[in-house]
């Protein structure tokens, strides 16, 4: 993993520049106003294909089509409660980062590419 890691940049992020808003108001509540219902939640995971590997959660999205009806109140609650408060959930924020194969000898790190599951 240390391989990987050397590859990623780390910035400084007190010291980026001011980006003025193209919006009009108070920049920390616009999200307050955007709402999230169960309905469009529902949407989205009936969206999702099902013939795709679960990830970090094992949650494959068979299941979360399957279960759309009951689970869409409490997931619309969930990002609800994150755009009003401006928090997101710490295990959201952590990558799930996964070596990938490029190609010659597998015994080698830098025959592998760092690619970001989602």
């Amino acid at each position: 993993m240390h391989f990987f890691a050397s590859v990623f940049t780390t910035e400084c992020v007190e010291e980026l520049p001011y980006c003025k808003s193209i919006f009009q108001g108070n920049d920390e509540n616009k999200l307050r106003n955007y709402h999230v219902s169960p309905s469009m939640v529902k949407a989205k995971l009936l969206k999702l294909k099902i013939n795709k590997a679960p990830v970090v959660d094992l949650v494959g999205t068979n299941m979360l089509v399957e279960l759309a009806d009951e689970i869409s109140d409490t997931v619309a609650d969930l990002f609800n409660k994150s755009l009003i408060t401006g928090e997101v959930p710490p295990d959201w924020k952590l990558p799930n980062v996964t070596p990938i194969f490029k190609k010659r000898k597998k015994s080698s790190v830098s025959n592998y590419r760092p690619v970001l599951l989602v």
